[in-house]
């Protein structure tokens, strides 16, 4: 059984729908995201409701990468400066033997390989940020529901690379890589 996890959207004064690119993005980002993590569940778990489900933690993981890459191909897209993203865990614990260590936390840390910083990729990733959260928020469940952000993403120029300062240095981490 599939749930539906949409919410009625909000009129302007006109009686339309207010939405901007960045919301459809972002909705488009969640339910696609949503779809292909249900898909991967088994078969006992693919009809389970919205809230159960996003309390599973494959699903949650899996669902949780899918925004993740997407994120990171709608911000590759939007600056000719992204070289390269990289998704990285910040509480991992490089030394632990499975997932059931690590609490479910759906902060996306996300590392973006920048010729130059942007103020203008800045207030990208800022602007889909938002509009990620507010879709994320219609979702069933506080860990998705409270949360005023989602993305976590740190800008590391060449410069930080060589330098391997900051998080520019898990680019050469041997115990916990992007």
């Amino acid at each position: 059984m599939y749930t539906d996890i949409t919410k009625t959207e909000t009129k302007n004064a006109q009686g339309m729908p207010k939405v901007s690119h960045l919301e459809d993005v972002a909705r488009t980002i969640r339910d696609d995201a949503f779809a292909t993590a249900r898909a991967q569940m088994p078969a006992s778990q693919k009809s389970l409701d919205t809230l159960p489900l996003l309390h599973v933690p494959a699903f949650f993981n899996a669902f949780k990468f899918r925004v993740a890459k997407s994120a990171a191909r709608v911000i590759a897209a939007n600056d000719e400066r992204v070289s390269a993203l990289y998704l990285f865990e910040e509480s991992a614990n490089p030394d632990a033997g499975t997932e059931e260590y690590l609490p479910l936390d759906a902060t996306i840390h996300l590392l973006v390989r920048v010729q130059s910083n942007s103020a203008a990729l800045e207030a990208f990733v800022a602007s889909l940020d938002r509009a990620l959260a507010s879709q994320m928020s219609e979702l069933p469940t506080r860990l998705l529901s409270e949360r005023k952000s989602i993305l976590d993403v740190i800008c590391v120029t060449e410069r930080d690379i060589e330098n391997g300062t900051g998080f520019a240095s898990l680019l050469s981490s041997l115990f916990a890589p992007p």
